[in-house]
């Protein structure tokens, strides 16, 4: 796991500012880091060492020719499977390594399984190609700089080259403020600023960077035919086990669900060793005591992180400041709690239940909303049924640009119908099949997104075996009648349907028939800590109506599907044109891993 950063276009940054850029990606990478640098092109590059951690694997990296440079965030899983498949396999175990030789052979990217972002530059060719995996688990974003391009894992990160200022975009603005995204296609926070998208692959050309990239895109595909319920257990069993491989300490993070419980009975299985990790208000009640019950149940060492008012408020403050974006949900502050216990414990990388939702149809309020007509209801019906705050709202939230943007709800629509757009594409005109996809589509990166920067912030691998390629296929290969069942008479029996069946009788009943929850937390009454910092924001006025703001944060608790977006979205704009976040966070404590190692969190284990 790693940040990558690069410039193309003349004239380039000093070799200063490069490292600059590479730099503010340290957490990403806090093991090696590299630069090369070409005609026309630079790449940074900042390693967190997993799979053969000594020099061989060293970034960028460039092929035996010359010709290519490879600059890689990720993991690959089928690496011995593409190794055996090459005409002139690499020597070297770092999966990097095998990228490396696939891309310089023109091998397809379909068949890379694993996670990645990564940026390679042809010098022959004389073009550079930024490219993402298909369900988006690894990041990267783009900006144009007059006449040349940057891009980074992080935008924080393009922002410390000099001629680069942040601006906000309405549009980001208003996307945030009903769906708590902070990216959602190519779309961002930030005018100017894109991401790649899932599955999406950019070529430029060095000499010619005015020029619009070449777009390509690989997407999951469906299996060839429906897997039975003994299948579809052996196809998750084996992504589990697929992602296992590392030379570093690997553990899992445990919420006592059907996801997390499936991961961490099987990787128990093939690592005896392995510790789990959980997070809560109290350790006793709620998602502590069902994830300490399955580990006392596996005879497995399990930690619990206690997270406080005071703790979440630093973590959330130190997460805007640190990526200089929003939070997307507040349990992000509770994922990256456990994030720094288990990086404290001496473990590198991490299992985590992210995909199966998605996939699977976990989600049961969204798809019973969507079997509203005999119609697809489309990306407009998605929009308006989850929002945080209404469209209507807006408006009168928002103030100058940011409100005149709000008022006209056509290109956010626009954004949400494209996504829906293409999930009819992918998976048909059924109406709860397009609204399964579209959560695949659009909500499952956003969860990624959010376990990547939770993660990354303490220098920790995030392994999803979830969302993964061949899970996917198998997932989209299964009719949503086999998924869901609005008629059940409990969640369990509406939801997650064949994945139930397929490991029925393999795990405790309790954890079959449990409602669905992921690290709750009374963020509602927390934000109240918070208010006073917002009410003050001069640079959240030049967004929010301080009027507003003020009403909210008189009673967060009881507006919190205001406050929350509302909130971050102030504390966001005090990261990049105010000095308040600096004083929420003196007054809260900087959550920084340096200063804070070994007494955020009280644990205890089996």
């Amino acid at each position: 796991m790693c940040g990558i950063v690069g410039v193309i276009g003349n004239p380039l940054p000093t070799r200063k500012a490069i490292e600059r850029m590479r730099d503010a990606m340290s957490h990403r990478g806090p093991d090696d880091a590299g630069l090369w640098v070409g005609p026309g092109v630079s790449l940074g590059h900042r390693r967190l060492s997993v799979i053969d951690p000594g020099p061989s694997g060293h970034q960028p990296m460039v092929s035996a020719d010359g010709r290519f440079v490879l600059a890689y965030n990720g993991e690959l899983y089928n690496d011995d499977e593409l190794c055996r498949r090459l005409s002139s396999p690499p020597d070297s175990r770092c999966d990097t390594a095998t990228l490396l030789a696939w891309l310089a052979e023109g091998r397809d990217r379909a068949d890379l399984r694993g996670m990645y972002a990564f940026a390679l530059v042809d010098t022959h060719d004389r073009t550079l190609t930024l490219a993402r995996d298909p369900l988006g688990v690894k990041p990267l974003f783009w900006t144009r700089l007059g006449g040349r391009v940057a891009f980074a894992s992080e935008i924080q990160a393009l922002f410390q080259h000099p001629d680069l200022s942040p601006l906000p975009d309405p549009l980001g603005v208003s996307m945030y403020l009903s769906s708590v995204r902070t990216v959602m296609g190519s779309q961002t926070l930030f005018a100017g600023v894109h991401a790649i998208e899932p599955g999406q692959s950019l070529i430029f050309q060095l000499d010619d960077t005015d020029r619009p990239p070449r777009a390509e895109r690989v997407d999951p595909q469906q299996m060839d035919h429906e897997p039975d319920f003994e299948e579809l257990r052996w196809i998750v069993n084996d992504s589990i086990t697929a992602h296992l491989r590392t030379d570093v300490e690997l553990c899992a993070m445990l919420s006592g669900g059907l996801d997390s419980t499936i991961i961490v009975q099987a990787a128990h299985e093939s690592l005896s060793s392995l510790r789990t990790y959980c997070a809560g208000i109290h350790a006793d009640e709620g998602d502590p005591a069902h994830a300490m019950a399955v580990a006392e149940q596996l005879g497995i060492q399990h930690y619990t992180s206690l997270l406080d008012e005071q703790t979440f408020c630093s973590l959330w403050l130190d997460g805007i400041a640190r990526t200089g974006s929003p939070l997307a949900t507040p349990n992000e502050t509770a994922i990256r709690l456990i994030a720094r216990s288990l990086r404290n414990d001496g473990n590198t990388v991490t299992l985590s239940g992210e995909g199966a939702d998605e996939l699977f149809a976990g989600y049961e309020g969204p798809l019973k909303a969507a079997r509203g007509g005999t119609q697809p209801t489309g990306g407009r019906h998605e929009l308006e049924a989850n929002a945080w705050i209404p469209s209507d709202i807006k408006p009168t939230l928002l103030v100058g640009d940011f409100g005149r943007e709000a008022s006209d709800a056509s290109p956010l629509v626009a954004l949400f119908e494209s996504a829906f757009e293409r999930a009819v594409e992918q998976c048909g005109e059924d109406g709860l099949a397009a609204h399964l996809c579209f959560q695949r589509l659009v909500n499952l990166p956003m969860l990624l997104h959010r376990l990547d920067a939770a993660t990354m912030l303490e220098s920790v691998e995030g392994r999803t075996p979830f969302a993964d390629m061949r899970m996917a296929a198998a997932a989209a290969s299964i009719p949503v009648s086999r998924l869901f069942d609005e008629g059940g008479s409990s969640p369990a029996q509406r939801t997650k349907l064949a994945l139930r069946e397929a490991f029925r009788g393999q795990v405790p009943t309790s954890v079959m028939n449990r409602t669905k929850a992921s690290f709750p937390l009374p963020f509602e009454r927390w934000m109240q800590s918070v208010a006073r910092f917002v009410r003050r924001s001069d640079a959240g006025a030049s967004i929010v109506q301080p009027a507003l703001v003020a009403a909210i944060a008189e009673a967060p608790e009881r507006h919190w599907h205001l406050a929350w977006p509302v909130f971050n979205i102030v504390l966001w704009a005090e990261r990049w044109w105010g000095n308040g976040l600096d004083n929420a966070l003196d007054r809260f404590g900087h959550a920084s891993a340096a200063s804070t190692r070994g007494t955020a969190a009280s644990s205890r284990f089996v």
